[in-house]
Order: structure tokens, then sequence, then C-alpha cells
């Protein structure tokens, strides 16, 4: 019986090499480590939704804008303020999501 209790007790204290994957390490930084891992996956992700979403927005702003200038040249001088901004926006959403991806 006292065997019987050493091998339980010796599985407990080898648990979280088994169940984590610890390799004899520390189990905490493995799963701090590998949450990290995810979360900047996830981030990443992200970026390269809103990166991809500043280029078809700043695509289409930009065709806009030709159509305006080529249809109307006084509309397109009237706002050019509004539309000198909005280009400045998009290309800083661009910039910040290319550069966390």
């Amino acid at each position: 019986m006292k065997r019987f209790f050493q091998k339980i007790w010796l599985a407990f204290l080898l648990a979280p090499v088994f169940l984590f994957g610890a390799k004899g390490g520390n189990v905490m930084s493995n799963l701090v480590d590998g949450f990290n891992d995810q979360v900047t996956e996830a981030g990443s992700g992200i970026a390269s939704g809103i990166n991809t979403f500043a280029t078809v927005m700043g695509v289409l702003w930009i065709i806009i804008m030709l159509l305006m200038a080529f249809f109307n040249i006084e509309g397109i001088k009237n706002h050019a303020k509004s539309l000198i901004g909005a280009l400045i926006i998009i290309g800083i959403v661009y910039g910040l999501s290319a550069a966390a991806m």
C-alpha cells in the first residue's frame, strides 16, 4: 500500500511537467508565453483587417475625389480642406495598422 501512495505522490509532483509541457521548467512562464503569443497573433489579425479597410477606403476616396474633380472642379475647391483632412486621417490609420502587423 505504501508503494501505491508513493506512485500517486510522484504523479502529483510530476503532473505540471506532463500537463503543461513545462519540460522541467516554470509552468507559469510557459503559460504566460503562450498567452502572449496568442494575444500577439490576435492583435496582428485585427491590425491586418484595419489595414485592409484603410486601403480600400483610401482607394475609394481617391476615385471619388478624381470623379469630383472631373465633373465639378468648383466643388472640390470649396471642400479642399476636408478632403485633404480625410486623406491624412486615412493615411494615419493605414500607417499605424501597418506598423502593428
